[in-house]
């Protein structure tokens, strides 16, 4: 449907040899929906001439507001009545013609006092709803996303020639074994630099050999299993998402289906299970390298042999300390393998939707491992012995 226009075409001159009179062409639809800015180029196009010649015929609908428009338009510049030959457009001329203020200023004047009195507000909300609803989408594709996960586990428990062991070795020793350096490497300096804090704070009142106890709790409890967890979200979902994203533009998810070979039993399935294995044995390399580290600055600092820091750490650090750390590392794997393999899926056609979601994918979880740890220390915080 072509949108509401009009031409105009000069035809007599007056005596002074200006241009007194033309021929309006009006076409197309003259509907609300139809009319955006047109009623300013209208009223420009036609201030200067006295009398007009009102040519309706290719007006293919009409509403009230372009009635409306109309005739506030050829007011005292039309002699003939429009819309003659025309009766269901008449009807609606008629019925508008009296209303003394065009439609389009008048929306103008109450859109502009609204901004003046309701702007910041009106932008508020605005913003607020359309989080809600993006926030709303992403809960449901995301819950979508783990019904589809969850069956296609179940699926694979009972057929289990369709579980893909050598997809699931491969991720485990891509995605697991070979985190172990960084992982290591990052926790022997965090375990150093909190056992320098604790010398450091304890040893003013005379009570540095607790700093081993701050240390093991502090390891094997938070920090052990949050830093690999931490590192495995900017290592592993980066690359879930990045590898999926990938595979999806380039059709060959696509060619899976065609092919009948489900994608989440032939790319997430493997992933998330790889993660859910391997990430609680690399967090507890992680735990024990990050204690050697204290270690060693406790033993340069206050000379405390690394037999006295084991036998110390044996005797005061209890065991649920490490449990506590170790039961929320399978949920922190479950939680960046999907939310990695879920924006991997996301990604649309092109270069910047990877991009996007490669980035989405690592922030989200990150929050989303911090959120968890929060909620398991709350859950376990009567838990010491």
């Amino acid at each position: 449907m072509t949108k509401a226009d009009f031409t105009l075409n000069s035809a007599d001159k007056g005596p002074d040899g200006a241009v007194s009179e033309a021929t309006l062409r009006l076409s197309g639809d003259w509907r609300v929906v139809s009319m955006a800015g047109l009623a300013l180029r209208l009223f420009k196009a036609i201030r200067k001439y006295k009398h007009l010649k009102l040519d309706t015929q290719s007006i293919s609908h009409m509403d009230t507001a372009g009635a409306h428009l109309i005739g506030h338009a050829i007011k005292g510049r039309v002699s003939e009545e429009p819309f003659l030959d025309q009766p269901h457009f008449r009807n609606l001329y008629d019925l508008v013609r009296n209303v003394t203020e065009p439609v389009e200023a008048q929306h103008q004047h109450i859109e502009t006092e609204n901004k003046k009195v309701f702007g910041p507000v009106l932008r508020l909300f605005n913003k607020i709803g359309y989080a809600t609803v993006i926030g709303g989408r992403e809960i449901g594709s995301v819950l979508v996303f783990l019904g589809h996960l969850v069956s296609s586990f179940l699926r694979s428990l009972i057929n289990p020639r369709r579980f893909r062991l050598i997809a699931l070795f491969s991720m485990m020793q891509r995605y697991g074994l070979e985190a172990i350096p960084i992982v290591g490497a990052t926790n022997i300096f965090v375990g150093g630099v909190i056992g320098f804090l604790g010398v450091l704070q304890l040893q003013q009142f005379g009570a540095s050999v607790f700093a081993i106890d701050m240390l093991g709790t502090a390891i094997l409890r938070e920090f052990g299993p949050v830093i690999a967890a931490v590192l495995f979200a900017g290592r592993s979902a980066s690359s879930f998402a990045a590898e999926l994203g990938s595979m999806k533009m380039n059709q060959e998810i696509d060619a899976m289906r065609v092919l009948n070979i489900d994608p989440f039993e032939a790319l997430v399935l493997p992933r998330v299970l790889a993660m859910v294995i391997m990430v609680p044995l690399v967090s507890f390399v992680g735990a024990m390298v990050g204690l050697l580290g204290g270690m060693l600055v406790i033993w340069f600092a206050l000379g405390y042999s690394p037999e006295f820091f084991i036998q110390r750490i044996y005797d005061n650090v209890p065991f649920v300390d490490y449990f506590v750390g170790l039961v929320k590392t399978p949920f922190f794997a479950a939680t960046i393998a999907i939310i990695g393999c879920h924006c991997g899926l996301n990604v649309k056609d092109d270069v910047i939707s990877l991009g996007r979601q490669v980035t989405k994918a690592v922030v989200q979880a990150i929050f989303a491992l911090f959120l968890i740890n929060a909620l398991f220390a709350v859950m376990f915080r009567g838990v010491t012995l």
